[in-house]
């Protein structure tokens, strides 16, 4: 990691997402409401309409000078990002069409539907 990490404070590595599928029934919009009550998880839908889990949790490796402590050894995540895309700290652009920090965003967006 570069010097560019400065920027957005290395979001790449203060975070995990995990894609999940669209929720289509009351229970999969249940297990949505679980993972919001859980401190530093959010829930967002991208711009491809991807559903996502967001765990707001920094890597073990980064140092405080935003370069991997362990760069040798880093995962093959790692070693893509960002790949041919842009990284997150670069634009001021969301990533994303919605964004959920709790149910009572998520509920709200429910109630747009």
């Amino acid at each position: 990691m570069t010097n560019r990490c400065k920027k957005c404070d290395a979001y790449c590595c203060r975070h995990v997402a995990i894609g999940i599928d669209t929720p289509s029934c009351e229970e999969d919009f249940d297990h949505i409401r679980w993972y919001l009550r859980h401190k530093n998880i959010w829930v967002s839908i991208d711009f491809d309409g991807n559903w996502i889990v967001e765990f707001k949790t920094p890597c073990r490796s980064i140092a405080a000078d935003y370069k991997c402590a362990d760069y040798k050894n880093r995962p093959q995540i790692c070693k893509d990002y960002p790949g041919e895309d842009m990284c997150e700290g670069e634009t001021d652009e969301p990533s994303y069409t919605e964004l959920f920090k709790n149910v009572g965003e998520f509920e709200e967006y429910l109630g747009r539907l």
